[in-house]
């Protein structure tokens, strides 16, 4: 417990630090005038906008699970996604995503890696809709001058999934070879990634979370800007979908700081001032963080159990 308490302070500090040196940049008194201009009913309405992506996880895990020989209750699912996600939000490393295989042993008693498993399959069908939906923003955003390093990244992960894929089918002709835990991880990831019906569902539904997610980016750039327009949801689109890819390898609780440092660039190569992009980029963060932590901490509480229960567990 102490060694992960020192880990939440160091990478917090990290946070805010980075945070401060964003600001610095582009300019205090820039950020304070926008705020100053935010409409608080855009901003209070992205909150029930962000809402509609929770059933749409729950939905989506579901099906994950069904497909590996697992049925169980929508809000139960819903409540280990939010209690995992928020444990991300203050932990850094993605350690939190151990609490859901964790929630699914303890209370329905699933094998841990079974919870892994379908974890996995979730963060792969995260970054092909991640990067299906930056590939199509690059697409409606043609002549627009890009960093060559975000298209670089966004062609180098649809790369790295279309290999992983290519693996899995591979794995499935050659299982023999391999036995024990880690065949029963791989085929567990296949059986829903190598189905074209499981596939199709799951992806539709990581396509409809990511969108939902995009969409609520797009209602709190708005409370900063009267200039927004629809013409502009491809750099909202790319910038969600490189801002979550800073998520994959989390440096910072909540990817806090690289998440907003990744929104404020794109914005601003779409035209954004800068100031509007970083302000947007914090309360888009600072709304989705603060719905997870409400709904994981009410979830948790309806679970009987308590955060250090659950940071002990995922140490």
């Amino acid at each position: 417990m102490q060694v992960t308490k020192r880990k939440i302070i160091a990478t917090s500090i990290l946070a805010i630090l980075i945070l401060f040196l964003v600001a610095g940049l582009i300019g205090v008194r820039d950020i304070a005038d926008t705020l100053r201009t935010a409409s608080p009913v855009l901003i209070v309405l992205a909150i029930p906008v962000y809402l509609i992506s929770w059933p749409l996880r729950g939905i989506r895990y579901q099906q994950i699970l069904a497909q590996i020989g697992v049925k169980e209750d929508l809000n139960y699912l819903v409540g280990c996604i939010a209690v995992s996600q928020s444990a991300n939000v203050f932990l850094p490393a993605r350690i939190g995503d151990v609490a859901r295989a964790y929630l699914l042993k303890k209370m329905k008693n699933i094998p841990l890696i079974t919870g892994f498993s379908s974890l996995a399959v979730e963060r792969i069908f995260d970054v092909l809709a991640i990067a299906t939906i930056g590939g199509v923003a690059m697409l409606g955003l043609r002549g627009m001058l890009l960093d060559q390093r975000i298209m670089n990244t966004l062609t180098i992960t649809g790369l790295a999934i279309v290999a992983v894929f290519g693996l899995l089918v591979l794995f499935l002709k050659l299982r023999t070879t391999i036995g024990g835990v880690i065949d029963r991880f791989i085929r567990e990831i296949a059986l829903v990634s190598t189905n074209p019906r499981a596939f199709a569902v799951v992806f539709a539904g990581s396509l409809l979370v990511w969108l939902v997610d995009t969409l609520t980016c797009f209602v709190i750039l708005n409370a900063f800007s009267e200039t927004i327009s629809l013409s502009m949801i491809p750099i909202v689109f790319l910038a969600i979908a490189v801002g979550n890819l800073t998520k994959i390898f989390q440096i910072t609780p909540g990817s806090i700081g690289p998440y907003e440092i990744a929104l404020t660039t794109i914005f601003s190569l779409g035209g954004i001032n800068p100031a509007i992009g970083l302000v947007a980029a914090g309360f888009d963060h600072l709304v989705k963080n603060s719905v997870t932590l409400i709904l994981g901490s009410a979830y948790l509480s309806h679970f009987g159990l308590s955060w250090s229960q659950l940071v002990d567990q995922s140490e």
